[in-house]
Parts: C-alpha cells; structure tokens; sequence
C-alpha cells in the first residue's frame, strides 16, 4: 500500500490537569524533516518525540505542534529569593569595607545577581508525563497516517489509470513498428527508381539495405522493458514497504525507453504516440512526487 506525504492528524488529552492539544501537518519533501513547537513546560520532551514521529511517520516534511488549552504556560511564576539577596548583601558589604571601596548598591543591581529572581515552571514528573504525553502523540500520529493512507489509495487510484493509458499506446506502438521495415523498404524501393532509370535492383543488395533498416527500426527491445518496468511499478503499488524512491527510478528508466523508440521508429504516427507517452509519464510523475 503507498501513502501520500500529505497529511494531517490531532488528539487532544487530559495532562496535569489541563488539556492538551497536539496537530500534526506534513507535505512531500525528499527526506524526513520534522520541526516540533512544543510549551516551554514540555521543551524537555522534545528530542523523544522527534524520535518518536521519525519512527512513526517516515519521509516528509512534518510539523508538530502542542499547546495548552485553558492554560497560560507563558505566565510562569516568579519569586525573590530573598535569603540569596541578603547573603549577596552581606558579601557586597563586606568586599566594601575591605576594599575600601565607594559607591551604594540599589535594587537593580541586586535583582541582577544570579539566582535572585527565580522562575518556576509548573512541570510535571518527567517518567508519568512522558506515559501520558507518548499516548497523546502516537494518538496524533494513528490518526495523521490514516489521512495519508487514504490519500494514498487516491493516489494510487489515479496511477492505475494512468499506467493503463500508457499500456494502451505502447500497444499501439507494438502493432505498428513491425510494419516500419516494409514501409521503409517501399520507400527506399520508390526513392531508387527514378535514380537507376530502369536498370534492375541487385535482389541481394537491396535485402542487405532492408536488413539495416529494419534493424535501426526495430525498438521491439524497448518495448518489451518497458513494459516490464510497467509490471514493475504496478508491483511496487501494492508493496507494504515505502516505494516513493523506487517509483522516481522506474519513470527515469522508463523515459529513457519512450525516448528511444521515437528516436529509433522515425515515423509520424509512433512519434505521435511517443509524445501521448511522455505526456502521461509526466503527470504519473507529479503524482509520484507526493508517494513515501
């Protein structure tokens, strides 16, 4: 089963009392980039559930965002620990008088001092909160990948049809080539007619220029791997396994063989079909682009 990168998903639970919310976004990118915004009384957590999405996710572009519900975590408490201020104090005081020193110490300076103005982040026990908080996200998770699975069933829907489309012209390619060597030798025959004014073709030589012809023609080669590449990516449809890379491969490989058969068949009609070829491989790539 593919899967698209794109994707959302969003749980939300009870956690110390307030409730959480989590939402994760995701878009195709070549790698697994992910970007976590988490509050500051949850900042700790953040490389576990980087970890975690990494596991769960897979390729894209990811976007993980927490916040609180009914909760200011911005407005954190903050004390005077005023116990160090008086110690600081004393300290000044004396360094003063033995030093000899002028000057009086204001307020500012001794809110300045390390560990005078203390902030207090309400925080939770680390082992309990990282239980429930895992739950949240995996939850988020569940729910963000089942989006991309069935946009990836959409997508492969719309693969499908395409794949059968080129089929249906490489058939109609398959039909067609093995009549270029008698067009070719027809129109060789014409062309040498007026230009040996009657005098009788060598049978041997003439078959000789045919057997050429035919053999610079002939794309009876490409056919067949393209259609096994067909076979191929129809295969990787269905794999359990993310396929988004080897699908790019397959539509390299398999331009390169639509390009040869044009560039070998050198008729109007193939050249016609070759270019209804590339147009769909182009759209089955824009769709690819967006696979695991």
């Amino acid at each position: 089963m593919i899967r698209s990168m794109t994707g959302y998903g969003a749980a939300e639970a009870d956690l110390g009392g307030h409730k959480l919310s989590i939402e994760i976004h995701s878009v195709n990118h070549r790698f697994a980039e992910i970007s976590v915004r988490l509050p500051r009384s949850l900042s700790h957590f953040e490389n576990s559930i980087r970890t975690l999405l990494g596991q769960t996710l897979g390729r894209g572009k990811i976007t993980f965002n927490a916040s609180w519900e009914g909760r200011d975590d911005g407005g954190r408490r903050v004390r005077i620990d005023v116990e160090r201020a008086r110690k600081y104090l004393d300290d000044l005081r004396r360094m003063k008088s033995a030093l000899k020193l002028n000057g009086d110490f204001d307020m500012n300076m001794i809110l300045a001092l390390p560990d005078v103005v203390v902030s207090e982040t309400e925080s939770v026990g680390e082992d309990d909160t990282w239980v429930a908080l895992e739950a949240i996200v995996r939850r988020a998770a569940v729910d963000h990948m089942s989006m991309r699975e069935r946009e990836g069933q959409a997508l492969r829907e719309e693969l499908e049809k395409r794949l059968g489309l080129i089929e249906t012209a490489l058939t109609r390619i398959e039909e067609k080539a093995p009549v270029r060597p008698v067009e070719a030798k027809e129109k060789l025959v014409a062309r040498l007619k007026p230009l040996l004014d009657g005098v009788e073709v060598d049978p041997g030589r003439l078959a000789q220029e045919v057997a050429l012809l035919a053999e610079r023609l002939d794309c009876t080669e490409e056919c067949v791997r393209l259609r096994a590449h067909l076979a191929q990516f129809r295969s990787l449809l269905t794999d359990p396994e993310p396929a988004g890379r080897k699908l790019n491969f397959l539509l390299q490989e398999m331009n390169r063989e639509v390009n040869t058969i044009g560039s070998k068949a050198n008729d109007a009609e193939i050249g016609s079909i070759v270019i209804d070829l590339k147009d769909e491989l182009e759209k089955v790539r824009e769709q690819v682009q967006n696979v695991e």
